[in-house]
């Protein structure tokens, strides 16, 4: 069989599956021979291609016949069958969105106490402090203690605060129990068993102070002569401008001579601080009588701290009467902070003190120190020192070192 092909019969081809092309649609071209004359069955070998029937939604429909006019006999005719379009893919499923976090539900735990009592906040908190030390008074012998275990709890409001401190390795375990009130116009009332504003080395808090112990001074002053020390009392004080300015007085509970009355102790002090980190004051302290026929203590002090940063400068100058003499007395205090790592620091530091006894009792007192503090973030400190002091009555100077392992919470 002779298949021609004619360029009329491929142009129409092209331009029939130009518009299919463009809807996405796809063609196919049927080639249908011709009848064979005086015969009605087909060519040899050749089947008849059936046109397929026109239904809607069929899947391919007849577009166009073409056979040219001057084709011989037997000439096959083209057919372009227009397909129809494959159906799209379908679109794929949305993606679920995740599950939104489910908040956990409250937790059982109490809470805070400060919470719970309209605005009062309750802190607990304690030292431990462990020493060791050898003197040469005792032939250095070496003594390891429990100095102090103490713990305590705040109470505090807008304007209001309570404390209540024991030390259990003391043979006397109270030792702090007031109140403090801040009033209208930079008042303020203390009142209750606590230390009387006066001998800044008293006052200093163990945990800040850089050298193990007080001093001679302040031993001689205080544990032998009763001048200050925690007792129950009350003081009042004005602090304008923020607290930049204190005047303070108070009345506490004198010690008592055998089964006498006890006395009244009276006590004043007046500081100021310039320009955040040095402070200037002076403070006074009268013990009373029992009797007329009890030796009068009294004594007036003034000093000078000043806190700039790592270098911290104490000075305080003392004179007054007490049951031995006449006596005046000097303290001096420097210790500079060194940061070694974040969280780590050393504190080198170093003091002079000196006690003079005038009639009728006549006699010294000094001492020397020098040591450092190595300490741990804010709860951790080690203490180390050597100590030369003289304490009154003795007749020469001694030596002595100390150990201590200090640890708050």
């Amino acid at each position: 069989m002779l298949l021609l092909l004619s360029s009329p019969c491929a142009a129409l081809a092209a331009e029939g599956s130009a518009a299919p092309a463009a809807r996405g649609e796809r063609e196919v071209a049927v080639a249908t021979p011709a009848a064979v004359p005086d015969t009605d069955r087909p060519l040899a070998g050749q089947a008849d291609v059936p046109a397929a029937p026109a239904t809607a939604g069929a899947a391919s429909a007849r577009e166009a016949t073409y056979s040219p006019p001057d084709a011989p006999a037997g000439t096959a005719r083209v057919e372009v069958v227009r397909a129809a379009p494959l159906p799209a893919a379908p679109a794929p499923a949305p993606r679920a969105a995740p599950p939104a976090p489910v908040a956990p539900p409250p937790s059982p735990v109490a809470e805070p106490i400060r919470a719970r009592r309209e605005g009062l906040q309750i802190e607990v908190g304690g030292q431990v402090f462990v020493g060791g030390a050898a003197d040469a008074r005792d032939g250095w012998k070496r003594d390891v203690a429990l100095d102090r275990a103490r713990i305590e709890v705040r109470g505090s409001m807008p304007g209001l605060l309570t404390v209540i401190e024991a030390d259990v390795a003391d043979t006397k375990p109270l030792k702090d129990a007031f109140v403090r009130l801040d009033g209208p116009s930079s008042t303020r009332l203390t009142a209750g068993r606590f230390k009387p504003p006066f001998l800044e080395r008293e006052t200093a808090s163990a945990w800040k102070l850089p050298r193990i112990g007080r001093g001679v001074v302040n031993d001689y002053l205080v544990d032998r002569n009763e001048m200050g020390g925690r007792r129950v009392g009350a003081v009042g004080a004005l602090r304008p401008w923020d607290g930049a300015v204190e005047l303070s007085a108070g009345v506490f509970q004198g010690t008592p001579n055998g089964d006498e009355k006890p006395p009244q102790d009276y006590v004043a002090r007046a500081a100021v601080r310039l320009a955040g980190a040095l402070e200037l004051g002076a403070a006074g302290y009268r013990a009373g009588r029992s009797t007329p026929d009890v030796p009068r203590r009294e004594a007036a002090s003034a000093f000078a701290a000043l806190d700039a940063g790592p270098l911290a400068v104490s000075l305080e100058g003392l004179t007054g009467h007490i049951q031995q003499g006449t006596f005046t007395a000097g303290l001096g205090l420097v210790e500079y902070t060194i940061p070694l790592g974040k969280r780590l620091r050393v504190t080198p530091m170093a003091g002079l003190e000196a006690l003079r006894l005038r009639a009728p009792a006549q006699g010294t007192g000094s001492s020397a120190v020098a040591g450092a503090v190595l300490g741990f973030g804010e709860g951790l400190k080690l203490k180390v020192q050597g100590e030369r002091a003289r304490r009154p009555g003795e007749t020469a100077p001694a030596n002595a070192i100390a150990v201590q392992l200090a640890t708050r919470f």
